[in-house]
């Protein structure tokens, strides 16, 4: 997948985990025979179950470390794929086992992006006949791309139990729309909705009441906006409210010609600008134009192009087999250069986040020709983290 596009601390901060780790790991070998895999998803009923996103249109199962050879989802017809298109994300809502409802981010054959809801079948797989696309301000059921690049497509629920979707820019090179500052826009932005309305409803979804932009202050904006200035978030989690985790949502963002980021934003701390395209990461980029709205929120960690080309973000880490010393420990990767990190965080009593301690792990997990190309992270009821090798069509587990 090409470019899936990324204070003095007080006295009283707690220090997730600052100490240089030294604990080894290594990768187990979950599943094989994969086609261009891009998301790792459990089941949230049956954890024994996973289910594999192929970025050609199809969702796989995965039970008990065994590849279902049929499909739970194949919609290989209805959308476009190659280079940063396809099938981008999966997630299943809080009452996903009463509703049997689950969401998917696609582009569709005109390249435009489409957030679907399915529902599950009796059968098990899911009911082709029950999809039914989310409709946004404009009265339309797409999101429009006017490029073929930088479609975002991850979908995650939050704590709040509300879908969080990321953006990209709309593509080509630069932002040359403004999209990321605009307000009118959903491009280039982290949206926050309300999936859990009726079957009947329209719109499929109602914006939350507390979504930061409905005062019009700072600034009059689309409602359904959580925050501006994001290039392409590839990839992006909470850390794991379930098991000891804060609640924050980490967002690893693609970089243009120079940096890739990491951005952190404590529990409920919508409303933010991270500051694209004026900054790439803590660089200046385009001040053209001026900001949708100050101040920019600058990454907690950045890296420049000699380290990596492609951030694929990841996981705090919140499981109990690696080495303690893990815990706390933000998991990410870069996609191009088939590298994985470690960074340390520490946190104030603001909950804001500085970043510490990068350590690579690369050459512990087998090295970039046993990783591939890795395009998503995945977890376990346990929090145990998993790798998605794109180009050699794997899954992997992190073990000690």
């Amino acid at each position: 997948m090409t470019r899936p596009a990324f204070v003095v601390i007080a006295a009283a901060s707690v220090a997730l985990i600052a100490a240089p780790v030294v604990a080894q790991v290594r990768t187990q070998l979950v599943v094989s025979g994969l086609t261009n895999p891009v998301a790792w998803v459990m089941d949230p009923v049956d954890h024994s179950t996973f289910y594999v996103v192929e970025q050609r249109g199809t969702i796989r199962t995965v039970r008990d470390n065994t590849l279902s050879p049929g499909f739970f989802l194949d919609i290989r017809s209805v959308i476009s794929s190659g280079g940063e298109r396809g099938l981008l994300g999966l997630a299943f809502p809080p009452d996903y086992a009463e509703s049997r409802r689950f969401y998917v981010n696609f582009t569709n054959p005109e390249g435009d992006t489409v957030v679907a809801r399915y529902t599950r079948a009796v059968t098990g797989a899911a009911d082709p006949s029950s999809r039914f696309d989310l409709m946004w301000p404009n009265g339309r059921r797409i999101i429009e791309q006017p490029f073929s690049n930088h479609n975002g497509g991850h979908l995650v629920f939050g704590p709040d139990g509300y879908l969080y979707i990321g953006l990209g820019d709309g593509g080509s090179g630069g932002d040359p729309l403004n999209n990321a500052q605009n307000p009118n826009t959903l491009l280039g932005k982290m949206l926050r909705i309300d999936v859990n309305v009726p079957d009947n409803d329209t719109r499929g979804y109602r914006v939350p009441g507390d979504n930061p932009f409905l005062d019009r202050q700072p600034i009059a904006a689309l409602p359904e906006i959580w925050a501006f200035g994001l290039r392409n978030p590839w990839r992006y989690n909470f850390d794991d409210w379930q098991h000891g985790g804060t609640g924050a949502l980490v967002i690893a963002d693609v970089g243009q010609n120079a940096r890739e980021e990491v951005n952190w934003e404590p529990s409920g701390a919508g409303g933010r600008n991270y500051g694209w395209r004026l900054r790439e990461g803590r660089s200046p980029y385009d001040a053209r134009t001026a900001a949708a709205f100050l101040p920019l929120v600058e990454p907690i960690h950045d890296y420049p192009r000699t380290d990596g080309m492609s951030i694929t973000g990841g996981y705090v880490y919140r499981g109990a087999a690696l080495d303690p010393l893990f815990n706390g420990r933000y998991f990410f990767a870069d996609y191009i250069a088939g590298r994985v990190f470690t960074l340390g965080v520490v946190l104030d009593e603001q909950q804001e986040a500085r970043a510490v301690d990068r350590l690579e792990l690369t050459d512990m997990l087998g090295g970039t020709t046993e990783l591939g190309l890795i395009s998503a992270f995945g977890v376990d009821a346990d929090a145990e983290l998993y790798l998605v090798s794109y180009s050699r069509g794997r899954i992997l587990k992190i073990v000690p």
